[in-house]
């Protein structure tokens, strides 16, 4: 496997285009999850969308109970929402897009998620909080929507905690 390239820019075309669906799950479906696991690693983020490696296509990477003994990674491909509570929060985000650039996002603070697994199974997550927060985040680049277009306001770098 091999560590991708993360495009970045607030204007590139391809962070701002909406992806396509996957249509079918194959070996180079497979291959482009297995890269992008081990890209979000290297770089130590949350999570990662196919688009900031330049594939235009509805997945993402979302690690999800970050920093727990529950922590998992788990691959989402093409994903809706189901639900998103009224109920919403402010909290810190960053993005391996736009390196160096902090801010506060508000979102939902819950969150229902259906998505396609690797196997080609329908699954749906409730999820909350930072969990809840990682998969939007994520979505908007599916979308081509970056955190920096719903900042409340930027933070500095040195004061950011626990961002994305």
């Amino acid at each position: 496997m091999a560590v991708l390239k993360i495009i970045t820019g607030v204007d590139n075309k391809v962070l701002r285009a909406c992806s396509a669906p996957v249509k079918k799950i194959d070996r180079k479906v497979k291959r482009l999850v297995a890269e992008m696991i081990e890209t979000m690693q290297a770089v130590e983020g949350l999570g990662i969308a196919a688009s900031q490696v330049g594939v235009n296509l509805r997945v993402f990477i979302a690690r999800l109970n970050f920093d727990t003994a529950n922590e998992i990674i788990v691959p989402m491909i093409n994903s809706e929402f189901l639900k998103e509570s009224e109920q919403t929060e402010e909290g810190e985000e960053g993005c391996l897009s736009v390196p160096r650039v902090f801010g506060v996002v508000r979102r939902a603070k819950k969150v229902t998620i259906k998505y396609t697994d690797l196997r080609g199974q329908p699954q749906t997550l409730n999820l909350s909080d930072l969990n809840a927060r990682i998969v939007q985040h994520e979505t908007d680049h599916v979308d081509g929507i970056l955190f920096v277009d719903k900042m409340v306001r930027e933070i500095e770098e040195k004061d950011a905690r626990n961002a994305i």
